[in-house]
């Protein structure tokens, strides 16, 4: 009786680790629900305890097996994600399992010193053994690579290496459980081929959306290179124009007042005033009039700061023109040192401009319907942190959106064209540069509802406030 205790409290210390592990890989939020697991791993503990009393052999891949089997109906991720990240989860469990036994190693020793009593023993040293364990865990999620979990969409060779080092720990752990190795070469021979092709058809696959992938950016990078080529050379058409406008407001500067002192004289000389008095109305009316266009102009003209950097330039400019298009005023703010630090971080422009252009054109579209619509995108820089700021005072994200905010594909604009593609875009954007995101509904700034910040930290947390 004593064994199956002792059996199960071991498993059941695996299955709780595996299952923290799948959270923290894939940065599911720890909640109070989550306490119902425990009674799950004992369960699932007796459970493998049982099945694989008499073929132990099959102990480790059946606790995987256990381990997918719940997490995809618990979490309810693709088939892909939750076979990868169960694999991984239960390599790290297996991994902390053996640190834990050879660490309290030293400890051992002193119960058998003290302690005659063989179920006593037995019983302290499994729970020195499960709390070392269950630490070793904690720990392994404190390391920089692992804290901001993995993705499987965005993968920079971590999740090979981690699948590797996982499934060979399975295999091990196989081998440790058979009583007789010589004696199972046909069940050795099947779980050898079942992990290997488990590796095999996660890695062809993983192979392939990278591939996918990198056409994918390739295609985008032609796209905004071309896009950028366009506004530049309408930038140079427009320098022009206002090189020839500002040759004849210089012309006309003389001019009008010219002609305007010409009637004036005439005015003097003519012995019927009335007709000259009127022409000189309009020539004062049409100077007024042309004076205060002029200055409307140059004040929408200058109205956008200067980064320094010709693509973002351009951006902010398509995004001021859009937003007037749909009667939305557009403001942007640039600190100090804010863009070189940005552009620091952001090796990829394109990668940056899609975060400016997706979530500046989604704060358009959510403030146009809106009266005194407005967005306002600010470059800020603290403690030698950037971050890019987008305010705008249009009505709070839907419920789904900031419950589905990065997991999957969601849109509140599908009448406008909206697919959701941006947002998946963005996160993964994001977990590239190891950025962090927030959103919140209460902001400082007033006369706005919202500000998303975009904070390049490398912490990659993400944050969704009071809404």
């Amino acid at each position: 009786m004593v064994e199956i205790i002792i059996s199960i409290i071991k498993y059941s210390v695996l299955f709780a680790g595996s299952l923290y592990s799948f959270l923290k890989l894939l940065q599911i939020k720890l909640k109070w629900l989550n306490l119902l697991d425990v009674p799950v791993a004992v369960a699932c503990a007796t459970a493998l305890y049982f099945a694989t009393k008499y073929l132990r052999l099959l102990l480790p891949a059946s606790f995987w097996l256990l381990t997918f089997l719940y997490c995809l109906a618990r979490y309810r991720r693709s088939v892909l994600i939750t076979a990868t990240t169960s694999v991984i989860s239960c390599g790290i469990t297996i991994i902390s399992m053996v640190v834990a036994f050879v660490v309290s190693i030293p400890i051992e020793m002193l119960t058998f010193t003290f302690i005659p009593n063989e179920e006593i023993r037995n019983i302290i040293t499994v729970c020195i053994v499960s709390i070392l364990q269950l630490l070793a865990i904690f720990l392994i999620f404190k390391i920089k690579r692992l804290r901001s979990g993995i993705s499987i969409q965005n993968n920079n060779g971590t999740i090979e290496i981690l699948l590797l080092i996982s499934i060979l720990s399975i295999f091990l752990m196989t081998l440790l459980y058979t009583d007789n190795v010589a004696n199972s070469p046909t069940e050795l021979i099947v779980i050898t081929i079942t992990f290997c092709g488990l590796g095999l058809i996660i890695w062809w696959k993983k192979h392939v959306a990278n591939n996918y992938q990198k056409q994918l950016y390739k295609r985008n990078e032609e796209i905004y290179e071309h896009q950028i080529g366009e506004y530049e050379k309408e930038l140079e058409k427009l320098k022009s124009h206002n090189d020839d406008l500002a040759k004849i407001i210089h012309r006309d500067n003389k001019l009008i007042p010219a002609m305007a002192a010409a009637v004036e004289k005439l005015i003097a000389n003519a012995p019927d005033k009335s007709e000259y008095e009127d022409l000189l109305k309009q020539l004062k009316n049409l100077s007024t009039e042309r004076n205060l266009m002029v200055e409307s102009y140059q004040a929408k003209s200058d109205n956008l700061p200067k980064t320094g950097n010709c693509s973002l330039d351009t951006v902010m400019r398509f995004l001021s023109d859009k937003a007037a298009r749909n009667n939305v005023s557009a403001a942007f703010e640039i600190a100090d040192g804010a863009i070189p630090a940005v552009l620091q971080v952001f090796k990829d422009s394109v990668d940056l401009i899609t975060i400016i252009l997706d979530l500046g054109e989604n704060a358009v579209i959510a403030t146009k319907n809106t009266e005194n619509a407005k967005i306002m995108i600010t470059f800020e820089i603290e403690n030698s942190v950037a971050s890019i700021n987008f305010f705008d005072n249009g009505p709070p994200f839907d419920k789904s959106v900031t419950e589905n905010m990065g997991k999957k594909r969601v849109t509140t604009h599908k009448g406008e064209g909206g697919n959701g593609i941006g947002l998946m875009t963005l996160f993964e954007i994001l977990n590239k540069y190891n950025a962090s995101y927030s959103l919140d509904g209460n902001t400082d700034r007033e006369g706005f509802t919202k500000h998303i910040k975009i904070l390049l930290d490398n912490m990659h947390t993400i944050t969704v406030e009071k809404q």
